[in-house]
């Protein structure tokens, strides 16, 4: 493997299965005109499965339950199920927002759908972290909407990206909470 899962802040035995079902390797991947990849990790396969999907919710209900916050909010084809899965999962009520990349520009012609309030907490999740891109554009959707107390959780960080650092994760400015830290070997 050219990557190793680090199970910190969950159960090794439960997810072991969950990331060994996202991760592929292989000259078969495409990469860009540079060549291949020789490894990838796709969390939208383990996911679209009930078995893995159920433990996805789990850890994001824990953390939900340890913070207190019950609002949450994601941007991304992986989050999608997330969301319908703790919305339906979930011992206690919580509301959720769907982030767009541009507001579709009719009916309310927002951003951010669903029934989140900017003046209550919110858990942005995502199924993981690199660069950081898609979780900094959600956060600056999220900003210009009015919401200030925002908390981010990912599934999944790679340890080696610069997305915790471009977050402000590092310097404590974004509460931050994961479940697996992948390193590269």
């Amino acid at each position: 493997m050219y990557v190793k899962f680090y199970y910190d802040n969950v159960e090794k035995e439960i997810f072991e299965p969950f990331a060994m079902r996202a991760y592929y390797e292989g000259n078969i991947i495409p990469k860009n005109k540079k060549g291949m990849h020789k490894w990838i990790i796709d969390n939208r396969v383990p996911l679209s499965e009930s078995e893995n999907l159920k433990k996805a919710n789990e850890y994001f209900i824990r953390v939900l339950k340890m913070t207190g916050i019950r609002q949450i909010v994601a941007q991304g084809a992986a989050a999608m199920p997330l969301i319908g899965g703790i919305l339906s999962s979930s011992p206690f009520n919580v509301n959720a927002g769907i982030i767009r990349k541009e507001s579709k520009g009719y009916g309310k012609n927002k951003r951010i759908e669903g029934t989140i309030e900017p003046n209550k907490p919110v858990l942005l999740i995502d199924d993981l972290i690199n660069g950081g891109t898609s979780a900094m554009d959600s956060l600056e959707a999220l900003r210009e909407s009015g919401f200030s107390n925002v908390s981010f959780s990912t599934l999944m960080c790679y340890d080696w990206g610069k997305g915790k650092d471009r977050l402000g994760i590092l310097e404590g400015q974004l509460p931050y909470y994961y479940g697996i830290k992948v390193k590269k070997t």
